[in-house]
């Protein structure tokens, strides 16, 4: 598909299409998670989800802005007919690789004197052979980036699913004894690194398929500047998960926890609770990729009704997906956790934290169109006071309420950021003169929770587990999307609308 096809497809089309691929990425992403946790073990999870932290924590020091910013610049370059969009991509490719060669180089220097701050030190062996990707994350970041600011979203959602498949394979191979002399659990670290480098090679070949080419680099100044606020929130935000990775199952350890238990505790929520947690973002992100360049290029036209239009149903659209969620999350986490990973625990966190799918999505698509807006400073703000809350719950709560404290941190940081940025975007395009519909949207998922509760006391002792999870679960969230079609809240009949002044592509309002 070329991007000038795909510069015109529909908005409906084109979230379909990032839905479609994210939501077979998200799956390919609990079969690797599955299939680490029953073979591996709680502990191992555990040791790579602290060493991946760490690496995402450099990933945001390696100009990690810059492909946000890349995609904008190149959505607005090709809405007023620029021909720049080959020369901004040169000039976020030297940055980002020249940043990333000085990060791995300056790591492996001191990484000696880096040891103590790992609570298990077998991470660092595990990040120590993750290091190398750093070069490849960042060209494959950049072109992706590329094909999204062209609206090539075929592309774009294509690649981060052959990642998925890519690490998959490898982490099979390399951690089922095929190659004695690996370790299997050091063996997750190189499937890690070697489906990067594989995918970064596809992602080449589908760039100069698609007509793509390096010019003389141009915009250096340009870039950094609009990406810097971006790149700060995500050297913030990397910095503040390997934070979280290290301190809590350290201060575990200080109340009473063996390192062993401690790491095993955190592997079931950072590896098997959270990334159910997160799941329901998969269908949000998809709409905030979609629209990010829509916005862009819509405020490079100065449009403010499309961006009013846009922006307003987005926020409602991660509402509805947060209580559609929540209907299945708090009655059924722990069924679906043990039917998933054979753990109790971490469905007994994923029911007692379903309620952080509100702020988490909110957080999400208001600072995606913060961003598309280019008000990356003001949303970096709102993000220093929500790490703040984050922070003073990492180190206080852990004594009190143990692991929860993970829960409780994040809840807080994306609650302050969401209302700020909620109310920071309402200075820029008024929103919701009527909040009838998202008062709807919250208020029918604890009458759809009730049932679900129900059906699971009626059906636990009679049915097996996945038949409970499937007729507890999917009967009241069938229930919701009929409460939402009765009071308007969804209208199918303008899921296919392509009038770009009034527009109602999506299949809400």
């Amino acid at each position: 598909m070329s991007v000038k096809t795909a510069a015109k497809g529909g908005i409906f089309k084109s979230v379909v299409t990032v839905s479609v691929f994210s939501v077979a990425t998200r799956l390919l992403s609990f079969i690797f998670k599955i299939y680490v946790s029953r073979s591996l073990g709680a502990e191992a999870v555990g040791l790579y989800q602290i060493a991946l932290s760490v690496y995402l924590m450099l990933f945001s020091f390696a100009a990690s802005g810059l492909p946000v910013v890349l995609s904008r610049k190149i959505a607005e370059d090709v809405a007023v007919g620029g021909n720049n969009s080959n020369r901004y991509l040169s000039a976020t490719l030297i940055i980002g690789l020249a940043s990333a060669a000085t990060i791995i180089t300056a790591f492996f220097i001191f990484r000696n004197g880096l040891k103590f701050i790992f609570a298990d030190v077998r991470a660092l062996d595990l990040l120590l052979i993750m290091l190398p990707a750093l070069l490849s994350t960042c060209l494959y970041a950049t072109l992706r980036s590329w094909f999204w600011g062209h609206k090539n979203f075929n592309a774009f959602s294509l690649s981060e699913m052959l990642e998925e498949i890519f690490r998959i394979i490898f982490t099979f191979v390399f951690t089922s004894g095929v190659i004695p002399f690996i370790v299997p659990v050091k063996g997750l670290a190189w499937g890690f690194l070697l489906s990067d480098i594989a995918c970064v090679l596809v992602l080449l070949a589908l760039f100069f398929k698609n007509k793509g080419k390096f010019e003389k680099p141009a915009g250096y100044k340009m870039l950094l500047k609009s990406s810097t606020p971006v790149t700060s929130m995500k050297c913030f935000g990397g910095l503040v998960a390997s934070l979280t990775a290290l301190v809590i199952p350290a201060l575990l350890v200080t109340f009473g926890m063996t390192p062993s238990a401690a790491t095993s505790t955190y592997g079931r929520v950072a590896g098997m609770a959270m990334p159910l947690l997160m799941a329901p973002t998969t269908l949000t992100g998809a709409l905030a990729i979609v629209l990010i360049p829509e916005i862009a290029s819509a405020s490079a036209k100065n449009d403010k009704k499309y961006m009013q239009s846009r922006i307003e149903s987005s926020i409602i659209f991660s509402v509805f997906i947060a209580s559609f969620f929540c209907i299945l999350y708090l009655p059924l986490g722990r069924e679906v956790s043990e039917i998933l990973f054979r753990d109790r625990l971490a469905g007994d966190f994923l029911s007692n934290s379903a309620i952080l799918l509100y702020p988490i999505g909110l957080n999400q698509i208001t600072l995606s169109m913060l961003n598309s807006l280019g008000l990356e400073k003001k949303s970096f703000f709102n993000y220093i006071l929500g790490t703040a809350a984050l922070l003073v719950c990492t180190f206080t709560l852990p004594r009190f309420i143990g692991i929860y404290a993970i829960a409780a941190a994040t809840g807080a940081c994306f609650t302050v950021t969401s209302v700020l940025n909620i109310r920071l975007l309402s200075k820029r395009v008024p929103l919701f003169a009527e909040t009838r519909k998202v008062f709807l949207t919250v208020a029918f998922m604890p009458v759809c929770a009730a049932a679900a509760f129900l059906l699971k006391f009626l059906l636990l002792p009679v049915l097996p587990k996945i038949a409970v999870v499937t007729l507890a679960g999917g009967i009241p969230m069938a229930m919701y999307i009929a409460f939402a079609l009765t009071f308007k809240i969804i209208d199918a009949s303008r899921f296919y609308h392509k009038n770009r002044k009034q527009p109602k592509g999506l299949i809400f309002f």
